[in-house]
């Protein structure tokens, strides 16, 4: 039999109704705006709308996360400084190369997939171990 944690339940179901309206707000507002057209303190405004989606996402996903035993938040805070780490070492080194060596810039569109993929794949191996 498995026991479902309701406050775990309530954090994920905010976290991805956060992240659902986060995607909407940006794709709406990619599809239905010519920045062009935009003031600057209009464009401003409309940058930052989703971050209240992401922030109220956020949130769902801390409680959730406080609902797990002490050994998994230990793997998914040991996970997420191994991911802080290997982005900071990152992108400092590739900042470096785009001074030094001219290497193209590389948008910050690109750090957070690289934060997510670092911290699942630092997961099993944090995990093991505890095993």
């Amino acid at each position: 039999m498995t026991h479902t944690n309701p406050d775990r339940a309530r954090g994920f179901r905010q976290f991805t109704i956060g992240m659902l309206a986060y995607t909407v707000i940006v794709i709406a507002g990619g599809f239905l705006l010519e920045p062009q057209t935009l003031t600057p303190l209009v464009a401003a405004l409309i940058a930052l709308l989703p971050i209240a989606a992401a922030l109220w996402a956020m949130a769902g996903w801390l409680k959730a996360v406080r609902t797990f035993d002490e050994l998994q938040q230990k793997i998914f805070s040991e996970s997420g400084l191994i991911a802080l780490g290997l982005t900071a070492v990152a992108t400092f080194t590739y900042g470096f190369l785009e001074v030094l060596m001219g290497l193209p810039k590389v948008s910050m569109f690109a750090v957070f997939p690289f934060i997510a993929a670092t911290f699942a794949l630092a997961q099993p191996f944090v995990r093991r171990r505890y095993a």
